[in-house]
């Protein structure tokens, strides 16, 4: 998955990259964090700067030159939006972003897609042979959606003026080393969160004089390792019911969707925790990316509190742009099914990540509707609609989880008919 909830396992005869729980990744904090501590700031940004890029070129050594050269590109082309706000070269330059993207992540299933549509028979064969040797050669950069996000938020925001021109008094070089170590800052790699560039800034104490934060961060980290060791990992086995539904019972397959529910919120929050704590340790405060997203009331809610990183770039970059809530009822509500179907299709190239993207997009446009229907209102809603409405959230988004942790749609609606009793 895109978003990284797993480390991606793999191939036979390729290097492992190093995972949050690794006694690798554990040397690499206490390296950063030790020189950090008795480096300058004017030169920790610089120091921080290369060791994410050995982190980085440790799992592939090509795939670090590709970000270096598309990060590159993106940086000259930022440096010239500052200049003159061309809207054919920021055009140009977020579809690159783009297309790398969708070059790694989606040529394989759109080369299926093709196959499966094609009315020729024997073409239709060579192109699912081709997508079948890409899908086993194809070696996709870690993070390229986190990469692809964060650039195309580094353009926009130039593009709109959020990000100001840089003084005159400040370097290229200078400029050019802040950018990477946005880009390529070694704790949110994996997992996230996104960050925005405007919020990334060094703390100017050194780790001896910042005692709060040196205690939240490893507390984060603590929490985050109990998160993902304790909570997740043992929950992992009573999942696994969800990938083969037809050999499971009806009470087994509801276990298994609650777990995956609280094992999936424990994985991923627990990577952002420590990488929140380890950020904290390197003297950067990066963006919350969970705030009890189980006890929501409502989907919008809850998208509000789950992977708020995603979610608010969804909202500013997709939602906003195609006209927000600005726009009559009926293209809000469009506009909410396709962009909760990028979504849906940026956690996975695969037919169930869409249709959980669509059934969360389908559930936000009803609660849109509904609050239409209800007018505006001030009055604070009863202990019983309150109730109502975490039940509904809740189980809403529990029912998505099934698409998503089914290795198919097949398998998900098979799931979900073993789980009414509609099958047998």
């Amino acid at each position: 998955m895109s978003c990284a909830l797993c480390l991606r396992v793999p191939r036979p005869g390729k290097k492992p990259f190093m995972s949050l729980l690794s006694a690798t990744y554990g040397l690499l904090v206490l390296i950063a964090v030790g020189l950090c501590a008795i480096t300058p700031l004017r030169l920790r940004g610089l120091l921080i700067t290369g060791l994410s890029l050995l982190f980085y070129a440790w799992g592939s050594l090509p795939h670090a030159a590709l970000i270096v050269l598309l990060g590159s590109l993106v940086f000259l082309i930022g440096e010239r939006l500052h200049l003159r706000r061309s809207p054919a070269l920021f055009v140009c330059a977020v579809l690159l972003c783009v297309a790398v993207l969708c070059g790694f992540k989606y040529s394989v299933l759109l080369l299926q897609t093709l196959a499966e549509l094609w009315p020729r028979p024997d073409l239709a064969r060579s192109l699912s042979q081709m997508a079948h040797a890409l899908s086993l050669s194809l070696q996709i950069p870690l993070g390229i959606s986190f990469f692809t996000f964060e650039f195309v938020h580094y353009l926009t925001d130039i593009y709109q003026g959020k990000i100001p021109r840089p003084s005159a008094q400040t370097s290229l070089a200078k400029r050019l080393c802040d950018f990477f170590l946005f880009a390529l800052f070694f704790p949110t790699l994996l997992a996230g969160p996104i960050k925005r560039y405007q919020q990334f800034s060094p703390m100017e104490a050194p780790l001896w004089q910042r005692k709060p934060e040196l205690a939240e961060g490893l507390w984060r980290i603590l929490i985050g390792l109990a998160k993902k060791v304790l909570i997740a990992d043992s929950l992992a086995t009573i999942t696994l019911r969800l990938k083969a539904p037809e050999l499971v019972t009806p009470p087994g397959l509801w276990l298994a969707m609650y777990a995956y529910a609280a094992q999936i919120y424990a994985d991923f929050s627990g990577y952002s925790d420590v990488a929140i704590g380890v950020s904290l340790l390197l003297g950067y405060r990066i963006p919350e990316n969970f705030r009890n997203p189980y006890v929501a009331r409502s989907l919008q809610d809850f998208w509000r509190r789950w992977h708020i990183s995603l979610s608010s770039w969804i909202r500013d970059y997709l939602f906003i742009p195609l006209g927000g809530s600005h726009v009559p009822p009926w293209r809000a509500m469009v506009n909410l099914l396709l962009v909760m179907a990028l979504c849906g299709l940026w956690h996975g190239a695969a037919g169930h990540f869409v249709v959980w993207g669509i059934w969360h997009g389908a559930g936000l446009a009803l609660e849109q509707l509904a609050r239409k229907l209800r007018g505006k209102t001030t009055a604070s809603p009863s202990a019983l609609s309150a109730l109502l409405g975490w039940l509904w959230t809740f189980h809403f988004v529990c029912v998505g989880w099934i698409l998503f942790a089914a290795p198919s749609l097949k398998a998900a609606l098979t799931a979900l008919a073993r789980m009414l009793w509609l099958v047998r």
